[in-house]
């Protein structure tokens, strides 16, 4: 299915059509005054473009080319709610992996010939469907040249200001075993064990970056004591800004004036750089960032163009990334995690599942091997996760809107045991999706980033 999400579609009646020029659909593509598209006049023909298979493959196809989208709007991305008189306008958020994976498979049918003015056929939607992609996560380039990829906030982290010296404190919340002269119990699902802080918290939560470097995850995810301090993670953090909310009016086509009354309201989400003339940056900030926009790996090439991105028709520009800027794992981590007799997955993209909140793939007793990856049976033992998040959108293939679904959000942690650790060292997870289905894997959701974690036992 060739995903599209953000704003349903509303009536035609309701669109403006502003002064813009009319050109027929059955007008000739030669016309010296019909605009031509991006790739039509920097590329070859679209037969010279290389055929696709005729049918899905079986197995999530790699991803290995680099792409990336830099917003020209901010992004409009519903949750797919009915939008009506009641309803207000949906906060601003980043578009979930469907959002950008139909983003991209339109491109790539476009750039092939297809302008999807009639509903395609399922060979078609079959051939579009097989693009594998991996993504998105956010990049931030600074003007220092330097580019650093930035994840959610994972779940376990917590920021806490003191009342007494008022100083903000990050705090690490980790699975804990119960003594065993702890008389306690719990409602969670047999097996799971409780997850809390390690320290004693005695302020309250304080505000903070809502997105992290990549190099700070990780610095969090290291055993022991942790080093990672407030300052450090504010210092080098981001925050998106307030929701770029606007005013529109419905257009009546017959008049070419505003309908009485017809007015509703859009909250996008702004990727501008924090670099211009008129801001300059604090000393707690990080450098001014040059350049913010979403990282994308896909199995097959695309030509650089500007594309759709989102509700209301918002411009993306879409054009090649240098492969050093995917991140890479570190040779000795199948060793460390097959050391430490477990692993904690924390999700960079939201992921889908058919149980909720649990992975599908695990059995009544949570163990099984995560999709695609025999021999390796992982053992459930804690999760820390935020409220689910609705997802929807809109069928391209079908023109109709999807079935809403419920999203466990990026940043959530699920810790996990190795029942067989000799066989972690082959345990590839780096940048993977967990996700139940086929088609969400391939469409991004659910992607992981893998450390080792040593599972708690009960003190005596």
């Amino acid at each position: 299915m060739v995903r599209r999400s953000g704003s349903l579609p509303k009536n035609k009646s309701n669109q403006q059509t502003g002064n813009r020029i009319k050109y027929s659909r059955k007008s000739n593509n030669n016309d010296p005054n019909r605009p031509k598209s991006n790739h039509q006049e920097n590329h070859a023909s679209p037969k010279t473009q290389p055929k696709r298979g005729s049918a899905v493959s079986q197995t999530v196809p790699v991803a290995d080319t680099l792409l990336g989208l830099t917003p020209l709007a901010p992004l409009i991305v519903r949750s797919g709610r009915p939008f009506d008189d009641q309803a207000g306008a949906d906060p601003a958020r980043l578009p979930p992996p469907s959002t950008v994976a139909g983003c991209l498979r339109t491109a790539l049918g476009r750039q092939q010939g297809e302008h999807f003015r009639r509903r395609i056929s399922a060979d078609q939607e079959e051939q579009l469907n097989a693009l594998g992609i991996q993504g998105p996560l956010l990049l931030r380039e600074n003007l220092d040249g330097n580019a650093h990829i930035l994840v959610p906030r994972p779940a376990d982290a917590l920021y806490s200001r003191d009342q007494k010296t008022k100083n903000i404190h990050l705090l690490r919340a980790a699975p804990k075993a119960p003594d065993a002269d702890e008389h306690v119990g719990s409602d969670l699902p047999t097996g799971l064990l409780p997850v809390s802080f390690l320290e004693e918290v005695s302020g309250k939560p304080a505000p903070g970056p809502a997105w992290w470097t990549l190099e700070h995850l990780l610095e969090f995810r290291k055993p022991g004591v942790l080093k990672l301090d407030y300052a450090s993670v504010q210092k080098a953090g981001w925050s998106p800004p307030s929701d770029d909310l606007r005013t529109h009016v419905a257009i009546d086509r017959e008049r070419q004036a505003s309908k009485s009354g017809q007015l509703f309201q859009t909250r996008g989400f702004d990727l501008e750089p924090t670099w211009t003339w008129r801001r300059r940056p604090k000393e707690d900030q990080p450098p001014p960032a040059l350049s913010m926009r979403l990282l994308v790996r896909t199995s097959e090439p695309l030509l650089e163009d500007l594309v759709h991105l989102g509700g209301e028709r918002r411009l993306a520009s879409l054009a090649p990334e240098p492969a050093e800027h995917w991140p890479k794992p570190q040779q000795e981590l199948g060793e460390e995690i097959a050391d430490a007799g477990g692993l904690s997955l924390t999700l960079l993209t939201p992921a889908l599942f058919d149980q909720g909140w649990r992975p599908g793939w695990l059995d009544k007793r949570l163990s099984q091997p995560p999709p695609g990856l025999n021999g390796c049976n992982l053992h459930l033992r804690a999760a820390a996760l935020d409220r689910w998040q609705s997802q929807s959108g809109w069928d391209l293939a079908r023109q109709q809107p999807r079935a809403a679904r419920r999203m466990v959000p990026a940043g959530a942690v699920y810790w996990f045991s190795l029942k067989n650790a000799a066989r972690a060292k082959d345990l590839n997870l780096w940048l993977q999706s967990i996700c139940d289905r086929e088609q969400d894997r391939r469409d991004g959701f659910g992607l992981v980033l893998p450390c080792p974690w040593t599972p708690p036992t009960a003190s005596k």
